[in-house]
């Protein structure tokens, strides 16, 4: 059985990820590097640009492990976390792409100005079943990627274009829609660069797409492949995304004859896209909440002035139609068990997440981006 990634990256860093054959950890080199900028890459998704050390070396597709530096705030996912880098060793820059979570570490690397530093650390050896082109180019690369997965296969396919390396090169890149893809337009310009590049993006919800979409509209399956691959036995595949999504591939790719070692696999946990498609919507239902508590404050402080002599002499019976307070005092009584319906689904929505994070800890797959 394969062992996950999150667990083999924390042990070749030297931490400890709770497996009974720890592998030693291997050889390391550290640097701090200051931020140089930002920018949102797809929605949802941004990524952080860092100066890069004379003495940075490494492989397209390679991780690196990164360490706020006191950080003003955390939490128990504490201060690190493993990131693909999606630059290549040829890049002036050191580039990292994420989709952004309410997180402690996010919300600390979206607020860091320019010029802050941060601490990574990356391997001085590329470990054997590392995230790396194959050096045969008799066999081609396949690529099947879902959304923040392409990260390290982006890295791979812009390294060989610029090197000018014979790989044969497939893509299989599903996202629900464009807006959700990053990197999409950079992967299409690489194609029109290099002819021994096939781009094949896949949108599975094409009819929320704010432009038509012509291209694949499935999600990525053997037909998929059989369509462009001739011999599905003969690649190398680097297979990366939710753990859902390489679990599917794996099998497909099973079921067609691949064999084990022909299948280098990165799982990327951590984000759930309905959380960041759904996001805007919270933000507006948060503001609308905000403004009937305001409206509320307002109607309450009214009410004393005004209309609570009236209610104290003559009673609930001066509630009336006739009356205008009668409407304030039934929009008081609504908003608050709006109000109360809101807390009762956030404590749920929250107690739910709860469960989820446990057992994603409990199962240790993946890694946390």
């Amino acid at each position: 059985m394969n062992q996950p990634m999150h667990e083999k990256m924390m042990q070749m860093h030297g931490g400890s990820a709770g497996s009974e054959h720890k592998m030693p950890a291997m050889k390391k080199a550290s640097f701090e590097v200051a931020l140089k900028g930002k920018k949102q890459i797809a929605e949802g998704t941004m990524a952080f640009i860092f100066e890069k050390p004379k003495e940075f070396k490494f492989k397209a597709g390679q991780h690196i492990r990164m360490t706020l530096l006191g950080p003003p705030e955390t939490d128990a996912e504490g201060d690190s976390r493993f990131f693909s880098l999606a630059s290549t060793p040829q890049d002036k820059d050191i580039v990292i792409a994420m989709r952004m979570r309410d997180t402690a570490f996010k919300r600390v690397l979206k607020n860091m100005q320019t010029g802050s530093k941060a601490l990574i650390q990356i391997l001085l050896d590329l470990p054997h079943g590392a995230f790396a082109l194959h050096e045969d180019a008799t066999k081609p690369a396949v690529y099947i990627v879902g959304g923040i997965g392409i990260v390290p296969a982006y890295s791979m396919i812009k390294d060989a274009t610029e090197r000018k390396l014979p790989h044969k090169l497939y893509l299989f890149y599903s996202n629900r829609r464009p807006e959700d893809a990053p990197y999409l337009s950079e992967l299409q310009n690489l194609a029109r660069r290099n002819l021994n590049f096939k781009l094949v993006a896949t949108m599975t919800e094409p009819e929320k797409v704010a432009k038509t979409w012509k291209g694949e509209t499935d999600h990525i399956n053997k037909a998929m492949l059989d369509k462009q691959i001739s011999n599905l036995q003969s690649p190398i595949y680097y297979v990366s995304g939710l753990p859902e999504m390489v679990s599917s591939m794996k099998t497909i790719l099973k079921d067609a004859g691949v064999a084990d070692e022909q299948v280098q696999a990165e799982e990327f946990t951590g984000f759930n896209l309905n959380e960041i498609v759904n996001e805007k919507q919270r933000t507006w239902a948060n503001r609308l909440l905000l403004i009937g508590l305001a409206v509320v404050v307002a109607g309450i402080v009214l009410m004393h002035v005004t209309g609570a002599k009236s209610l104290f002499h003559n009673g609930f019976s001066s509630l009336s139609f006739n009356n205008p307070f009668s409407y304030l005092f039934i929009g008081v009584v609504l908003v608050v068990i709006l109000v109360k319906l809101k807390l009762l689904w956030a404590l749920r929505h929250s107690s739910g997440s709860f469960m989820r994070d446990m057992k994603g800890l409990h199962k240790l797959s993946g890694r946390k981006k």
